[in-house]
């Protein structure tokens, strides 16, 4: 997964990939503009998680506002915004008749479905809620149409690519 952040004023690029899930925790090995790091977090609450980085252990709160997030730790608040590569790639190019598949951005599990079949969508609406690392990420119509197919479920997990739906304009 590659994203970059910015606070306004500087803009880090990382790219992040599971080394390992644990029982507890999750083992990541994360590249900020170059410098690559290996960091274990465990979640102990929606909001709360514990990074261990270089040996020091870091308590963080997390709350997310849209795209933006403010991240709480050692008493020092720090707020920044987050730009997915994904971002635009999740959808087939058009096929004929305005046909776009949307695909998963990320492994994941459905966890809402917020349409059904046949229903006319405008572009930005909330269509599915997909949870991957204890996130939950809303998956969003990006053209106005009628939803022509969900071959998902709440509660099936899927994978990177996986179908999720499917819009015709």
């Amino acid at each position: 997964m590659a994203f970059e952040l910015s606070d306004g004023e500087h803009l880090l690029k990382v790219e992040a990939s599971r080394l390992e899930v644990r029982p507890h925790d999750e083992l990541f090995e994360v590249v900020v503009d170059g410098n690559k790091k290996v960091v274990s977090i465990s979640w102990i609450s929606p909001a709360h998680l514990s990074i261990l980085l270089d040996g020091k252990s870091y308590n963080v709160e997390v709350e997310r506002f849209g795209k933006k997030y403010q991240v709480t730790t050692r008493g020092e608040i720090y707020e920044f915004a987050v730009t997915d590569e994904r971002e635009g790639v999740t959808t087939e190019k058009p096929q004929a008749g305005g046909r776009l598949v949307i695909t998963a951005p990320m492994p994941g599990l459905v966890v809402e479905i917020m349409c059904s079949d046949g229903e006319q969508v405008e572009a930005g609406q909330g269509i599915l809620v997909l949870e991957a690392m204890k996130m939950q990420n809303e998956i969003t119509a990006p053209a106005s149409g009628i939803i022509t197919g969900i071959p998902v479920e709440s509660g099936a997990s899927v994978n990177l690519g996986d179908n999720l739906f499917i819009i015709e304009s």
